[in-house]
């Protein structure tokens, strides 16, 4: 069961505008883990797949992992086999730009 709330009452997350997830995970896979730690690893392996597919910048993907610089989310992708992503062309870098402009505002 997954549940979601897009307004969070949590006063810390209030002020973020951040959804907050609530899975259920059988307690015989999380034993070995503290939620803490399983938390950060679904965040890091979610944003992972969400740049190799071309839906977060590397930028956004540290932000959507919290507690990771540029440095180890990059190193986290090479040890997965994720290149860094370039672009082919300066009209695809400036695309991205303007959808992204276009999303933050």
């Amino acid at each position: 069961m997954v549940g979601c709330s897009e307004t969070s009452t949590h006063p810390t997350l209030a002020w973020r505008n951040i959804m907050e997830l609530i899975i259920d995970i059988p307690e015989k896979y999380v034993i070995s883990q503290s939620p803490k730690k399983l938390t950060q690893l679904l965040k890091l392996n979610t944003a992972i797949d969400m740049y190799k597919n071309g839906l977060l910048s590397v930028r956004a993907a540290i932000e959507f992992i919290g507690k990771i610089d540029r440095y180890e989310f990059l190193s986290e992708c090479q040890q997965r086999g994720i290149e860094h992503q370039t672009y082919e062309n300066i009209e695809e870098l400036n695309n991205e730009v303007a959808m992204l402009d276009k999303e933050l505002s």
